[in-house]
């Protein structure tokens, strides 16, 4: 029952479908008439993407890999383990404030009919994916032969949040004949909005249990113990519209609008257990037989580099101590901080675009001009209380994470919960506009040269950042005596001049006294100016945002002018044909960067100013065979330019009011270098009624990698954790996607509507040279990814079953953190740091749908991610000291779509 569409003009004709199995085929199609190696995902039909959002979808596409974010969505998609992708919209692209990447989840997969995948590129794309690109393909009216109307409503149970959210679409089409010529138009609108929470429980940086207050040698102990469940919602609408007129037979002008908006309100809500406040003491200890010798400086963390007057840097006096990481323990007389953070994060994207397709004879020539603005506001306010405790009991490996055991009486009492350490006010606008016009031109040569292409893009960028991040602590306040202290810096709630409403329930932590709700501040009051703004009085502060740093400010502007010819071939060689295409894309990127430098009291303004000229050929070969085989190679080479911020040439602190976490620092590199890529593919395809099985090869070797770590500095007499990001040389990445599908057509009845869809890849990656990093892969890079499906599509009845799976792979540099390590005790008197990763551990999560065509008009249908409670589980340097559990979320829908 495929809706009926116009011819295909290109691919996008074939765009709306139903049933899981045509979807598959049209995708399969896709890869295989594709120039280069992609992959393809199709909409089942109209506003019906197999998944709820765009990283889900992409999750089961050979060689992709993607990550559960803070709202508990799939998100942050890689390619073969990269992030460095270029997204594009119809074909243009699209940017997210003052960023390289679009983020996906500003688009709702509802608004979609077809996901493209692009692992390696011709000349004629747009530059600025090493990883490669993703086009998302939304629908146009002369898609469709006849008018359309389709409305769709969904509605999610989240599990762990125990809610249900809906989900809202519509799309109207039509197309009709005027004297002026065929004009359609179409408009499609999308809504829905998801409750979250993501169960956190942490052990940051392991500390010497020999220093004050626990005086007890010998034992790894976490600096701060967490349970911080992420709690909020996220609202997410678009709507988008496209107006097509055949003003000729050759002839054709089109207009493509695109709003979206995003707002995700979360909290992290903290019950967080401080074993090194002072007065307190630790029993009852349970050492694992894990053990290390490791340095240890004064403070009982890894002593850090000191640099020297004369240049040089040496390494923190310290001894070398024998640490050994511990089962459980309990501590006594412990603070445990019970904080909130609300984080409101206000996305909004708009892009207007038209232009022109003329095709006549052997000569193609398309001329696209677009506009997009991209803002982003996120308010952070954040405020801590906490009580002590008499004992708190913790152990450190229960299915991967921490479990804490207090009084039951402790988590809903607030008799004693005073304010503690700090405010935090947080305020960053982001804002980025891209300008972009192009104009691509096709000719029909004929014989061996089969087509010449040439174009010609012309793009403007600019972006600006500001931020402030105001720390304001309790003990430099000075309350007076409005209140009881229950310590020298903190203040009683009860006391102080708060509404009741400040403190509630907010959340529950899964791996409290078995899984618990507990006290905290309020998210919703610190999200209310009434309530921030009771806290600024409080704290003596303008009753209002606070003004943005300028230290913490950029500005930026970019022009690109880029020009590709290529040419097309193909060749007879007796039953066989070798095509391609061979060309060399010019890019020449103007950029200006500038922010401001706090000398003393003024502030002065530096400016950067890069200007770089690339080359980037690209040759693609197929040989197809009689029947259904073909193999092809590839070959392109494309760069990857620095994020804005990432250049900024100024440097941003930030004070924190815990004493137990680090100070932090950004400092930007405006010398870094664009990122190269040459990359190679190799595939092995064959197609046949019920399916196709393909092998890939790749390899890739990048140059001028960016990568960001952290190191300690002494700045002004204090401690800072600052972040930079620094070219790290060369990096290989080469491995194997084997992917297919096939339905059992031989089997009778029913059951021959039975079929079967898997994916496996293998990716290897390495950092050469003499970086702190070389020998190891690069971070967020599995080895290993697979996925198996079972699938069903027959008599209007359609499902499929899908497992999903990736090895571990490195999830963060921690080289420059506190956490104590073990080193290469040949180098014990030499001023280096030992590298410290953290790693994910394996993991894979199971999905399924099933859905009904009780008629063409009417469907039904049902499904389930994450139905087996998989969990994202982190942990640091060795799998024996866990850091990280995270309550991945598990969501049942049901659905239903009317089409007239």
């Amino acid at each position: 029952m495929a809706q009926e569409v116009a011819p295909p003009e290109g691919q996008d004709g074939d765009i709306v479908v139903t049933g899981i199995r045509q979807s598959l085929e049209r995708a399969a199609d896709v890869k295989r008439e594709a120039t280069q190696v992609v992959d393809s995902i199709v909409a089942t039909d109209i506003g019906k993407l197999p998944d709820p959002t765009v990283a889900a979808a992409l999750q089961r596409v050979p060689g992709i890999q993607v990550q559960n974010d803070r709202n508990n969505e799939l998100s942050s998609v890689r390619i073969r383990g990269l992030t460095d992708i270029l997204t594009t919209v119809n074909g243009r692209e699209v940017i997210t404030t003052t960023g390289r990447n679009f983020d996906l989840q500003d688009v709702p997969a509802e608004a979609l009919s077809r996901i493209d995948a692009y692992k390696s590129q011709t000349v004629d794309q747009i530059e600025g994916g090493v990883a490669g690109a993703i086009d998302l393909r939304l629908n146009r009216p002369f898609d469709f032969r006849d008018p359309v109307l389709v409305f769709t409503a969904r509605q999610n149970y989240a599990v762990n949040a125990s809610a249900g959210n809906p989900a809202l679409g519509a799309l109207a089409a039509f197309r009709t004949d005027t004297p002026a010529g065929e004009i359609g138009l179409l408009v499609n609108g999308t809504y829905s909005r998801s409750d979250t929470i993501r169960g956190a429980s942490n052990m940051t940086e392991r500390r010497s249990s020999g220093t004050a207050p626990l005086n007890t040698p010998g034992y790894l102990i976490p600096q701060v113990v967490q349970n911080m469940p992420d709690v909020g919602r996220v609202d997410r609408a678009q709507v988008n519209a496209s107006f097509q007129w055949q003003a000729a037979p050759s002839l054709q002008v089109y207009v493509d609008g695109l709003y979206t908006y995003f707002r995700s309100t979360t909290g992290f809500a903290g019950f967080n257990v401080q074993p090194f406040t002072n007065g307190t003491s630790i029993s009852e200890i349970t050492p694992d037989d894990y053990c290390f010798d490791a340095r240890v400086n004064a403070a009982g963390t890894n002593p850090t580099l000191v640099n020297n007057a004369d240049g040089t840097q040496s390494l923190q006096p310290f001894t070398v101590q024998r640490m050994c990481n511990i089962k459980s323990a309990r501590f006594n007389n412990v603070v445990i901080n019970q904080n909130s953070s609300s984080n409101r994060l206000t996305q909004r994207n708009k892009m207007i675009a038209g232009g022109l397709n003329f095709e006549q004879d052997r000569i193609k020539a398309v001329l696209d001009v677009s506009y997009q603005t991209s803002r982003a506001f996120t308010e952070n306010f954040n405020a801590e209380v906490g009580q002590r405790v008499s004992s708190a009991f913790v152990e450190t490996d229960i299915d991967n994470g921490p479990t804490v055991t207090v009084d039951p009486s402790i988590p809903l009492s607030a008799t004693n919960l005073s304010l503690r350490n700090s405010i935090n006010q947080n305020f960053t606008l982001g804002k980025g506009q891209l300008f972009q016009a192009k104009v691509d031109g096709e000719y029909e040569v004929g014989g061996l040269l089969s087509k010449l292409r040439v174009g010609l893009r012309y793009a403007s960028r600019e972006a600006r950042l500001q931020n402030v991040q105001q720390t304001n602590t309790v003990q430099s306040i000075g309350f007076g005596n409005i209140g009881t202290a229950t310590e020298s810096t903190a203040r009683l709630v009860s006391s102080l001049p708060l509404s009741p409403d400040f403190i509630s329930i907010i959340g529950e932590a899964p791996r409290l006294n078995g899984g618990v709700p507990f006290l905290g501040v309020n998210p919703a009051y610190l999200r209310s100016e009434r309530g921030r703004n009771e806290l600024r009085a409080l704290f003596k502060l303008p009753l209002r945002q606070p003004d943005y740093d300028p230290t913490k400010e950029f500005n930026a502007k970019e022009a690109t002018y880029a020009g590709y010819v290529e040419g097309g071939y193909e060749i007879p060689l007796g039953s066989l044909t070798l095509d391609g295409v061979a060309g060399a894309r010019v890019v020449k990127t103007d950029r200006t960067i500038s922010g401001y430098e706090r000398t003393g009291t003024t502030y002065g303004l530096v400016t950067a100013k890069t200007s770089d000229v690339d080359v980037l050929p690209a040759f693609t070969a197929r040989l197809q065979f009689p029947g259904s085989f073909q193999t092809r190679f590839n070959y392109s080479r494309s760069i990857r330019r620095p994020d804005f911020a990432s250049l900024s040439p100024t440097e941003s602190l930030t004070l924190v009011g815990n004493v137990f976490l680090l100070n932090s620092g950004q400092r930007g590199n405006p010398d870094l270098k664009p990122q190269k890529s040459d990359s190679f593919d190799v595939t092995a395809e064959y197609y046949f009624h019920s399916g196709y099985v393909a092998v890939t090869g790749y390899y890739r070797s990048i140059k001028n990698r960016v990568v960001t770590s952290s190191t300690q500095e002494t700045i002004d007499g204090l401690n800072y954790l600052i972040s930079s990001p620094r070219n790290v040389g060369s990096v290989d990445l080469k491995g194997v996607e084997v992917s297919g599908q096939y339905f059992f057509d031989f089997l009778p009845g029913a059951v021959s509507g039975f079929g079967v869809q898997g994916a496996f890849t293998l990716a290897q990656s390495k950092i050469k040279g003499d970086d702190p990093l070389a020998g190891n892969p690069l971070v967020g890079v599995s080895k290993y990814n697979y996925t198996a499906g079972l699938l069903y599509d027959k008599s209007g009845l359609s499902g499929r079953l899908i497992w999903t799976s990736r090895s571990k792979y490195i999830d963060a540099d921690n080289t420059g953190g506190i956490q104590l390590r073990p080193f290469d005790a040949h180098r014990v008197n030499e001023a280096y740091v030992p590298v410290l990763l953290s790693y994910a551990r394996p993991a894979g999560r199971l999905d399924f749908s099933i859905g009904y065509d009780f008629t063409e008009a009417f469907r039904l249908d049902v499904g389930g991610t994450n139905i087996l409670h998989n969990r994202t589980s982190i942990y640091r340097g060795s799998e024996r000291i866990n850091f990280s559990l995270l309550e991945d979320e598990t969501v049942y829908t049901i659905g239903a779509r009317v089409k007239f």
